[in-house]
């Protein structure tokens, strides 16, 4: 009997997330890039062994090589739920990653995860707290819709991102905001104890796209994106139906 080494230097790693608990997802999802070769591994990541471009990095351990520079090879990929609770999304990862251990906390580093959230499909379960709309997001002629939108949810009263969601093909979205409290300390001006907050919804949407969406890049640009925005009021189990 005998045996042989196999070995390899992986070169990155994705890890899926719900978009709304940003706990991974445990499912059979659908990943593609060109010329990228995956492996999932245990802890829900996608492991990337095989990249254009980076032949020469999947074999050097010690001595990784300098070129390319690191970051400089982006990795576009597309992913989709066969089971239909997430929505199709596309996104890329730049590689190769930074080797060194001592920057290991860093966002490009070899032994960070990078984190991709996904967006629930409309027919998504949702929990008993979340404070949920159901939306259908129009166009600019009567009767149309955006499909493909971004939804971003921010705190009225200071800005902050809450939440978000994403419109399918028919313009169809399900916005999910976790934790939103029960009962919370009120503004100056208002009741001593709210029960519920004020929330803009922005809706970002970019005319010249075409196929599957890259929220991140919606988010990246959505100053200049920027379709409409409105209010809501948000509290703990609430479920809104509204035409954004």
């Amino acid at each position: 009997m005998s045996a042989d080494l196999v070995d390899g230097r992986v070169l990155g790693a994705l890890r899926f997330t719900d978009a709304v608990t940003a706990l991974p997802i445990d499912a059979p999802l659908a990943l593609n890039a060109t010329g990228v070769r995956w492996r999932r591994n245990r802890r829900m990541c996608w492991v990337i062994e095989e990249a254009p471009g980076l032949a020469p990095h999947e074999s050097a351990f010690l001595s990784p090589p300098s070129t390319p520079a690191i970051g400089s090879v982006r990795v576009d990929f597309q992913v989709s739920d066969p089971d239909g609770r997430w929505l199709a999304r596309a996104g890329s990862v730049t590689l190769p990653r930074d080797p060194d251990s001592t920057h290991a906390g860093q966002a490009q580093s070899l032994f960070s995860i990078a984190d991709v959230p996904l967006f629930p499909t409309p027919a998504a379960p949702v929990q008993r707290g979340w404070a949920v709309i159901r939306a259908s997001v129009a166009g600019a002629t009567p009767g149309s819709t955006l499909a493909g939108a971004l939804v971003r949810v921010v705190r009225d009263g200071d800005g902050v991102r809450i939440g978000g969601g994403m419109s399918d093909s028919r313009g169809e979205a399900l916005i999910a905001v976790e934790g939103i409290p029960s009962t919370s300390l009120g503004d100056a001006d208002g009741p001593v104890v709210a029960t519920e907050i004020v929330a803009r919804l922005e809706v970002i949407w970019d005319p010249l796209a075409s196929g599957v969406p890259n929220p991140d890049d919606l988010e990246t640009r959505r100053a200049a994106l920027l379709v409409r925005q409105t209010t809501a009021r948000l509290a703990s189990g609430r479920v809104l139906k509204m035409v954004l």
